[in-house]
């Protein structure tokens, strides 16, 4: 029974040093990747009338001895819109964008503030913006690797069911919402995003 607990704990931490660290990558099975290019940028719901705000900044820093460069996004999502949200994305060049069409998984490094966050595969023949997504906790001031299969992205549920068709991306974001958050007037964020990689 003991050495059944032994290795349970030991497969427990292993499992647990593939999801979180600061220092170099650690792949659980699917290659070293692709760093995808492009145009970062932010957004907000300002168009459908809210006022959450939010703001990149993109620098090259060393980490672990690796010179990467680093996109830093802050800003605030308020309960003003009833659906309010902020979020950052990658305008990937075409090379990227093919190569989303035939990816396995994604992955990056996040610096994080302790909230909740969303990975969005965005795909052209949905409508309704309810894009293939996962969700991710981070831990505050805590560098995590977040490796995310194919398999793992799924349509909230209020959306009209679609197929996930990869040759119809259009593009990756991240996003945060009111919802998730307990202050109905003052919700700030700050997270660091480095390496995004895609994994064919």
């Amino acid at each position: 029974m003991k050495k059944i607990l032994l290795f349970a704990v030991i497969l427990l931490i292993a499992s647990m040093l593939v999801f979180a660290g600061g220092g170099k990558e650690k792949s659980g099975g699917i290659g070293a990747g692709v760093l995808a290019t492009g145009e970062w940028n932010a957004y907000t719901d300002v168009n459908d009338k809210g006022s959450s705000t939010a703001v990149i900044t993109s620098s090259e820093e060393e980490i672990g001895g690796e010179k990467v460069i680093t996109h830093r996004i802050v800003g605030n999502v308020t309960t003003q819109f009833q659906y309010g949200f902020a979020g950052w994305g990658l305008d990937a060049d075409e090379a990227t964008i093919e190569k989303y069409k035939t990816a396995k998984a994604f992955s990056f490094w996040i610096l994080g503030d302790g909230k909740a966050y969303t990975i969005k595969f965005k795909t052209s023949n949905i409508q309704d913006f309810g894009y293939f997504e996962y969700r991710f906790a981070t831990e505050p001031g805590e560098a995590m690797y977040i490796e995310v299969p194919m398999g793992f992205f799924f349509q909230p549920s209020w959306a009209a069911p679609a197929r996930k068709n990869q040759e119809l991306v259009t593009g990756i974001e991240w996003q945060t919402h009111e919802s998730w958050r307990k202050d109905p007037r003052n919700n700030p964020f700050e997270v660091k995003i480095w390496n995004f990689k895609v994994h064919n």
